[in-house]
């Protein structure tokens, strides 16, 4: 092992010879990323059918920018394909299987859950205890059950 580390290339490369594996990418796939998700085909769809793995697809969008430019334009393809297959959609089955892709393609514009953000200013310490066990004895607001006790006062309570 070299006492040093190896800052020069090799005599036997040449200049502005590059190293490792040659890249598959060619510039006809950013045009071609575009067309086959406009049928509302997935990127890795994309990726079978040039017979590329899911990963080296992936690989181009961070190495290429003219690649991510077009993945990035062909995912909203993707999505104006799945809203129209959407709106011709007459069955059930059909309109259900549209609305799950659509879900899975967009979700911050399709998603189910929408949140809500709730905030109060009651503490648990400045309440008292009959405002406590008015809460308790309640109904709970989720299942409608009720809770089923009496109010004692403990010990210690007793000697404050």
């Amino acid at each position: 092992m070299a006492p040093f580390k190896r800052t020069t290339i090799p005599a036997h490369y040449r200049n502005g010879q590059t190293f490792g594996r040659p890249s598959e990418y060619l510039p006809e796939y950013a045009q071609a990323v575009i067309d086959y998700m406009a049928q509302g085909y997935s990127l890795t769809a994309f990726a079978g059918s040039i017979r590329k793995s899911r990963d080296t697809v992936y690989q181009w969008v961070r190495e290429h920018a003219d690649f991510s430019d077009a993945v990035s334009r062909a995912r909203s393809a993707r999505v104006a394909a799945l809203e129209t297959k959407l709106l011709r959609a007459r069955k059930g089955a059909e309109t259900s299987a549209a609305v799950f892709a659509l879900k899975n393609a967009e979700p911050e514009e399709w998603r189910d859950v929408r949140s809500v953000e709730h905030g109060h200013t009651l503490k648990v310490e400045t309440l008292t205890d009959a405002q406590l066990y008015a809460i308790a004895s309640s109904k709970a607001s989720g299942n409608g059950t009720v809770i089923e006790a009496e109010y004692t006062r403990t010990d210690d309570e007793l000697t404050q």
